[in-house]
C-alpha cells in the first residue's frame, strides 16, 4: 500500500504546531492531577535556639478571614503553648501574637504551633520574637 499524499511546507508547520499543542497540553493535564503536596520542598529545620522569657513572639498567618477566624488562632496558641499570655490576633494583617513566660527553645515552639494551627486549615508562615 502507497499513499501519493502531496505535503507542502505550510503542512509540515501546521503539523508541528498541533503537535507541540498536544504535548502542551498533556503536561498541563498532568500537572492539574499532580499532589500539590509532592512538589513542596522539605521543611528547613528550625534552628533550636532559646527564647527569653517575657519574649513578644509574633506569628504570620495566612488564611484568617474574620473575627471567628482570630477567635480559632487565639485557641490553637492556647493549645499550643499554654502559659501564653496577652494573646492577640488580626485578620486584618494576617499576624498574631503572645508573650511566653518561661524559656523555651524555638524549635519546639514552632513545632508545637505548626501542630495547633496547620491542621485549622490556616497556614503559619514564619514565627518571630520581639
Amino acid at each position: 500500500m502507497k499513499f501519493n499524499v502531496p505535503v507542502n511546507a505550510t503542512d509540515i508547520v501546521v503539523l508541528i504546531i498541533i503537535a507541540l499543542v498536544f504535548v502542551v497540553g498533556v503536561r498541563v493535564l498532568i500537572s492539574f492531577f499532580r499532589d500539590p503536596k509532592k512538589k513542596a520542598a522539605p521543611a528547613a529545620k528550625p534552628v533550636n535556639r532559646l527564647i527569653r522569657s517575657g519574649s513578644r513572639i509574633a506569628l504570620s498567618i495566612d488564611g484568617m478571614q474574620c473575627g471567628m477566624c482570630e477567635s480559632h488562632i487565639k485557641d490553637a496558641i492556647r493549645q499550643a503553648v499554654p502559659s501564653a499570655s496577652k494573646i492577640t490576633a488580626s485578620h486584618v494583617k494576617g499576624e498574631a501574637s503572645f508573650v511566653i513566660p518561661d524559656e523555651i527553645p524555638s524549635g519546639d515552639l514552632e513545632t508545637a504551633l505548626h501542630g495547633s494551627i496547620d491542621p485549622l486549615g490556616y497556614r503559619l508562615n514564619y514565627v518571630t520574637t520581639k
